[in-house]
């Protein structure tokens, strides 16, 4: 287990990387790992994992790479949390992504709890696609 991630490239904007669809947000959070807890600014989720950067770019050398994470929106508190891996680290900033591990049922409920409107908007999309094609 390495105690440091070498800094990835950041996806760029447009690049298909996933099949979610990612929505834009501004939502405080804490990604904690190892009884530790750093406070972020979430800036993308999709159902499949999030964009975050810390909020102190002196925490990027503690969290070690290949080694599970929680992430807690502030807006809906520790108990509707979600687990992930850290996939990528922004080189010279703070932005870091994380692919979430938990279940889909979970991660769809924690998704609609913290932005119900936009994320039902996304399901309808989908469910209409599946439908026409």
């Amino acid at each position: 287990m390495s105690t440091k991630q070498e800094p990835d490239k950041e996806p760029q904007e447009g690049q298909a990387r996933r099949g979610a669809v990612r929505l834009t947000t501004v939502y405080g959070g804490r990604v904690c790992q190892s009884g530790k807890a750093y406070p972020c600014v979430i800036s993308d989720v999709s159902e499949t994992g999030v964009r975050l950067r810390l909020k102190d770019i002196e925490n990027k050398s503690s969290i070690i790479s290949d080694y599970p994470v929680q992430l807690i929106f502030d807006r809906l508190g520790e108990y509707k949390s979600l687990n992930g891996d850290m996939v990528w680290l922004g080189g010279e900033d703070a932005t870091m992504g994380i692919k979430f591990s938990d279940i889909e049922k979970k991660r769809h409920r924690v998704i609609s709890a913290l932005m119900p409107n936009r994320w039902n908007l996304v399901q309808n999309s989908a469910s209409a696609e599946g439908e026409n094609g």
